[in-house]
């Protein structure tokens, strides 16, 4: 069984890193994959992200907060939580690219599912990119 959790507030960055913060202490992020999930190839300069963070049973997935589509505070919001995981020493990072009609959809996936599409749709990522 997969431990699913979800957090944060669809468009809203700051308060969604905020509430992430506390709960990147209580993982083991060397051993994290990291996707970045977005519903346009292509667009990174416009895109809008959720953060998919899975290792071992346990996942979380934040609500679509992140990324230009939300403006200078949701590229620093992004960029700090690059950082913050990559110091803690994060370092599989992945961009998963999903059709708008499915990305608009996961909330409605089970647990299982939503990590298996997530995972099957996720290409190694350089991590400098997300960077402010």
């Amino acid at each position: 069984m997969v431990a699913m959790e979800r957090i944060g507030f669809r468009g809203l960055p700051k308060e969604t890193l905020e509430q992430l913060k506390p709960r990147l202490k209580k993982l083991h992020l060397p051993s994290l994959k990291v996707v970045l999930v977005t519903d346009h190839q292509g667009q990174r300069e416009r895109a809008r992200y959720r953060v998919f963070l899975v290792g071992g049973k346990h996942a979380l997935l934040t609500e679509d907060a992140f990324g230009p589509a939300y403006g200078e505070e949701g590229v620093r919001a992004l960029a700090q939580l690059i950082e913050t995981l990559r110091k803690g020493g994060a370092f599989n990072f992945k961009e998963a690219v999903l059709p708008p009609d499915v990305y608009s959809t996961l909330d409605e996936l089970d647990p299982h599912a939503l990590r298996e599409r997530l995972l099957a749709n996720a290409n190694p990522a350089d991590p400098t990119l997300f960077a402010a």
